[in-house]
């Protein structure tokens, strides 16, 4: 298809509009000339820089013949130059016929006048007189009278990829164009087109990564000005639909999709537009989208032909296509709703629109799903489903019942519909949900070693009841246990919810069942690893608490974790014993969130994670810390006698840093020192000073920088991350000084200076003062 009006090469276009009688075409006799044809409208169009130019022509007396020829001459500048000639040829018309032509500038149609004049020729005769010129003018006497400035052409339009394009400056009378500049630093070689206007010739037009797609170029006149910076763009031809296809989810709406090939580079107002057109019908054209359409059917229209153009300001591409709408149905279930039960489901949906008379055919299908292959339930290729014959009314629901399913067990539902012999529509989205168990038994497990690898296990089991089960009433447990090809079962009481079993060093499988009436429960299962591939972690990891004051707890994914994970817990340094509690974590998942309401703030609480492997359970990682810290409860304990130098104090304690009993992480230790007993010296502050230990297990500090014969009051304190608690209080008083100088001496050479000023200046571990150096400690 013609794909656009280039800039660089002549497009005729010759069309015939508006006839009222056929009298005929050239003179009934020889010798006589015709009228010369009046041109009537000359138009421009900017935007393809072409001008329409409209004639008429009387033919009254003129004889019938198969068709005129006009010869059309194109003008440019004052001086007429002429830059395009041609014949062309016509169908005969009658009486008083107005004819059009139009023509493409290679020029843009601002820089220049264009005039056209058009005469008539016969076969048998000499050809009219020219007709009057008529004048399209440039931009001239706009630049002199408004602009006042050179103004550059092209402006704002949208140029050919590839083509070649002629850029002018109009400058204002008495000024010259010095150069032009395309894309910021290309000169190129000047055309003159008049005395005043000049040109470049671009070639090859490209969309480039670096200018994207637009273009820019610039004027230099005598004015020594850089004027007139225009911009344009740059874009390609539209390219015709692919793969056009139409269908209808409810014989409502028609939708119809297509390829658009190449992305479109421009946006509004530029920017390709799509158009849908119903051929057969008197709908108005319809307004797309990049890549689809959307339509309301034609009520009684059964065949469609369609059609899609796609336009910019180059040209515009078309692409048909046509069906039948009863043959391009493809139903959409909605509204799925499913019923479960302990070992059924009832599924049932509604259709979208209203498909009566139609006869659909769907298919359900229920599996059950490991939650890792939630997403990967679509390329299933072994589906048990259900097919039945659904009518398509839009008030009736249809609804199927899935039998022989498995308690306690999460499915994915799906319906898919068609209409009876045509293409089966699509899936709907899958719906989960989960059979009613009878009774869960949420089981765990705690371990411990005694002599020669035998080993005590208490196994303890939580009852969880729900759905259907609800009122269920449990009659006792049955425990059975295997190890090394023996088998034992013990009985359980309803009210009893562990049991203390020993075992062997061997592998060992444990499984708990509920006695129901009437059944039992699906088994809960759990395996005790042997003896030698258990293995023993010491360090723990310490955590947080949550914002909300429980626990978040997270761990690496482990490929030999094939059934979850477990978190164990238990209050840890409070002295009283505590009921162990648990959490399972499904497999895929590697965090847990445990609530505010489990724990107590100001309590140590150590979390052992385990994975479920084939072998059993194995421990993974140990976590360790508060829901909430609080500040120390215990102070630190001086050691004494306290050594200090005229100008030192070292001070030592004791203290359990390790403690779990601790309110929070010890995180080290805070020093207070306050001057005592003693005035103020002039200019000098007497405030106290402090001194962080940041090591929790370093339990030493020398203060040093201290004024002699003085004495100092320091407060030791534990932190945590809250604060520091009570403090341990001592008062100490530093050495004298002995010197052989007068004491004149001594303060010509070290005037005196205040404990307190510059205190905070601190290395290795002590507190140093300014002005105060070895040669004056003892």
């Amino acid at each position: 298809m013609y794909c656009g009006i280039s800039w660089f090469i002549h497009v005729l276009l010759f069309l015939l509009t508006s006839s009222v009688y056929l009298n005929g075409s050239c003179l009934e006799s020889a010798g006589s000339k015709p009228p010369r044809p009046i041109i009537s409208e000359l138009r421009a169009n900017v935007a393809t820089q072409s001008l329409v130019v409209k004639w008429l022509v009387n033919h009254t007396g003129l004889a019938r013949e198969s068709g005129d020829t006009y010869e059309i001459q194109v003008g440019r500048t004052d001086n007429l130059t002429i830059v395009h000639n041609s014949k062309v040829s016509s169908c005969p018309l009658g009486s008083d016929s107005m004819l059009t032509w139009t023509w493409v500038s290679t020029l843009p149609l601002q820089c220049a006048d264009h005039s056209i004049r058009i005469r008539h020729f016969c076969s048998h005769a000499d050809p009219s007189d020219w007709s009057q010129w008529k004048t399209n003018y440039g931009a001239q006497d706009r630049v002199d009278r408004v602009w006042k400035k050179t103004k550059m052409f092209p402006y704002q339009q949208v140029l050919k990829e590839g083509s070649t394009i002629l850029f002018c400056c109009v400058p204002p009378r008495g000024i010259h164009v010095t150069n032009m500049t395309f894309n910021s630093t290309t000169s190129y070689p000047l055309i003159n087109i008049t005395h005043r206007v000049t040109a470049i010739a671009v070639h090859n037009l490209n969309i480039t990564q670096a200018s994207g797609s637009g273009v820019y170029s610039w004027c230099e006149d005598t004015t020594e000005k850089r004027n007139n910076y225009c911009s344009n763009f740059i874009s390609f031809c539209p390219q015709r639909p692919e793969n056009l296809s139409c269908g209808t989810e409810d014989l409502r709406t028609v939708i119809c999709t297509w390829n658009p090939g190449r992305p479109a580079n421009l946006y509004e107002p530029y920017k390709r537009t799509h158009t849908l057109h119903i051929k057969n019908s008197g709908e108005d054209p319809i307004k797309c989208g990049e890549w689809s359409c959307r339509f309301q059917a034609v009520p009684g229209l059964e065949w469609y032909h369609v059609s899609v153009v796609v336009r910019n300001q180059l040209g515009e591409e078309k692409q048909s296509y046509s069906f039948n709408i009863t043959d391009r149905v493809f139903p959409v279930p909605e509204g799925v709703k499913v019923s479960p039960g302990v070992t059924e489901a009832n599924v049932s949906w509604v259709m979208r629109g209203n498909l009566s008379g139609l006869e659909l055919f769907c298919q359900v299908t229920a599996d059950p799903v490991e939650p890792r292959r939630l997403t990967r339930l679509a390329e299933a290729a072994d589906l048990q489903s259900t097919s039945m014959v659904c009518n398509g009314g839009s008030d009736e629901r249809c609804d199927v019942s899935l039998e022989q399913l498995s308690p306690n067990t999460l499915y994915a539902t799906r319906v898919r519909c068609a209409v009876r012999g045509n293409l089966e529509g699509e899936w709907t989205q899958p719906m989960h949900f989960t059979t009613y168990p009878l009774v869960t038994l949420d089981v765990w497990r705690k371990v411990r070693l005694l002599s020669h690898g035998q080993r005590n296990v208490t196994l303890l089991w939580t009852p969880q009841l729900s759905g259907s089960a609800s009122s269920v009433k449990i009659q006792g447990y049955k425990v059975r246990w295997r190890q090394e090809g023996f088998q034992w079962i013990l009985w359980r009481d309803r009210e009893q919810t562990q049991t203390e079993i020993s075992i062997g060093p061997g592998q060992c499988d444990m499984i708990i069942q509920a006695v129901i009436q009437p059944g039992s429960s699906p088994p809960g299962h759990i395996t005790i690893p042997p003896v030698e591939r258990i293995e023993y972690l010491r360090n723990a990891t310490c955590v947080s608490g949550s914002a909300s004051g429980g626990f978040h707890l997270i761990w690496k994914e482990q490929e030999a974790v094939t059934c979850g994970y477990t978190v164990e817990w238990c209050t840890v340094g409070s002295g009283v014993s505590c009921t162990l509690q648990w959490r399972k974590v499904p497999v895929g998942n590697t965090s847990v969130s445990l609530p505010a309401g489990d724990f107590k703030a100001g309590h140590r609480y150590t979390f052992d994670i385990y994975g479920c492997t084939d072998e059993g359970d194995k421990l993974l990682g140990i976590r360790t810390g508060y829901s909430q810290e609080l500040k120390p409860v215990q102070s630190p304990r001086l050691v004494e006698p306290i050594r200090t130098t005229s100008s030192s104090v070292t001070l030592e304690w004791r203290y359990h840093e390790d403690d779990h009993s601790h309110p929070g992480f010890i995180t080290g230790y805070l020093v207070t020192v306050h001057k005592t007993g003693s005035q103020r010296s002039p200019g000098h502050v007497r405030s106290p000073f402090t001194k962080m230990v940041a090591d929790p297990h370093n339990k030493s500090l020398t203060i040093v920088g201290l004024q002699e014969h003085q004495k100092y009051t320091f407060h030791l304190s534990a932190l945590t991350n809250v604060g520091p608690g009570p403090p341990t209080t001592v008062t100490v008083k530093t050495q004298t000084i002995h010197l052989n100088s007068s004491p004149a001496a001594v303060g010509a050479r070290h005037p005196p200076v205040s404990i307190l000023e510059n205190a905070e200046e601190l290395y290795s571990g002590a507190v140093w003062v300014p002005g105060w150096d070895e040669h004056q400690t003892n």
